[in-house]
């Protein structure tokens, strides 16, 4: 996937083309740089600070509340694959089809630009938005994430890309105009199509559509906030329903002198780090059996947020504090660097590359990850890959400061609490 053309509109847009007649369908993706995390911001001057879960209504209202109508349901009348998504980072508009490729982008283009404004319509798509949140009540991780990432941030206010039922209730019309006016304005957008289709007349179909709207832009600029390194709090104990005690530790780890291609670097060297460090194969994960401190496998991840990445661990356990101390001496100690491992996980990572050529979403989903999330427009290769030394690796890793840490614990209500 290296033959990918760039086109840069004058508007601004940006413009992703992948050829490749080997397949018989297209994708297309529209995708907007606005997402849960994107809440504070300045547009012509002023300054605006918006409760989480607005993006996601947006993306609603874009798609049912426009002068086209439903356009995903139109796109499905003509037996594509079609679908939208909110993420902390981007909103994605996207369908693949074999036939009828220049009406599902007309489509989707003009509906993205037409919605109606008017406070039944919001009403009216708040509805299923509430019951979809209200679903989420019942889930504990939904709840521990809300309590680490109180527990983590200062200043960043980010908490859910659906939001709460106040916060979905009290979205106002002005609320989604002004992120609509803000966001939805083609320098802050790009398009991909990938597949089988005709360069010239996809390109200049796009290039019309563009002409003929009349998009408004403004002056947006992003609010950058000054988080400290150091945790909020040290641990938080979520009371809710669950089989046995969930322990997670998450570390709040500094990015901001990591340039873009370390960070897109680093994302794989996490991966082989928890493999290493936490795997089923890993030192500690046996001892934690053989201990029977835990019957489950260790639960690994990481979240970005602006300049800072958070790094977890975390089980079902019978011995909270044991599990904890365990994951917490592991970190500190880091003196299990296997450069057998490290070679095996990295000839995965090459495999894994070579075969999403077999399927179009999976070849074009991480070069949209590497735009929205690491400014990086290239897509992952193998040489990029076959590039990554063990010395590296373990220099990387042990350059990152695991010293600010947070522990939430799910636990059944204790009978004396109050």
């Amino acid at each position: 996937m290296n033959n990918i053309e760039t086109i840069k509109l004058d508007n601004g847009l940006t413009i992703y083309l992948y050829s490749d007649k080997r397949r018989h369908s297209t994708l297309f993706q529209h995708v907007t740089l606005f997402g849960g995390q994107t809440k504070d911001f300045i547009v012509d001057g002023k300054e605006y600070h918006m409760q989480d879960g607005v993006a996601h209504i947006l993306e609603h209202y874009v798609v049912e509340e426009n002068s086209k109508g439903n356009f995903l349901k139109l796109l499905g009348e003509k037996q594509m694959g079609t679908n939208a998504a909110t993420y902390y980072n981007m909103t994605r508009y996207y369908f693949e089809a074999i036939e009828d490729i220049e009406y599902g982008i007309e489509t989707m283009i003009r509906g993205i630009y037409s919605p109606i404004f008017d406070e039944e319509r919001l009403e009216k798509i708040k509805r299923p938005i509430l019951q979809e949140t209200k679903g989420r009540m019942d889930n504990k991780f939904y709840h521990s994430n809300q309590m680490t990432l109180n527990n983590c941030f200062e200043s960043i206010k980010v908490r859910s890309i659906l939001g709460t039922l106040d916060e979905i209730s009290n979205t106002t019309l002005d609320d989604v105009i002004t992120c609509y006016k803000a966001f939805y304005q083609p320098s802050n957008q790009f398009i991909v199509v990938a597949g089988s289709f005709d360069r010239d007349s996809v390109l200049d179909l796009i290039k019309k559509l563009y002409d003929e709207l009349d998009i408004k832009s403004c002056d947006m600029k992003l609010i950058k906030h000054d988080e400290p390194s150091n945790v909020l709090k040290e641990k938080g104990i979520l009371e809710f329903p669950t089989g046995e005690d969930y322990t997670e530790v998450t570390y709040k780890v500094n990015l901001s002198k990591f340039k873009v291609k370390e960070k897109l670097k680093l994302d794989f060297y996490l991966h082989y780090f928890f493999d290493m460090y936490f795997g089923i194969t890993s030192p500690l994960y046996k001892e934690l059996v053989k201990d029977k401190i835990i019957t489950t496998c260790l639960s690994c991840s990481t979240f970005m947020m602006e300049d800072y990445i958070l790094i977890s661990v975390g089980s079902y356990s019978s011995n909270s504090e044991e599990l904890e101390k365990r994951i917490k001496e592991t970190i500190k100690n880091m003196d299990s660097f296997n450069e057998e491992i490290f070679e095996l996980d990295k000839r995965d990572s090459i495999l894994k590359i070579v075969l999403r050529s077999e399927n179009l979403l999976d070849t074009i989903m991480p070069f949209v990850s590497n735009i929205v999330e690491f400014k990086y427009p290239y897509p992952d290769t193998v040489k990029d890959l076959e590039e990554f030394n063990f010395k590296d690796f373990v220099e990387t890793i042990k350059s990152l400061d695991f010293s600010n840490k947070t522990v939430t614990v799910i636990q059944n209500k204790k009978e004396n609490s109050k």
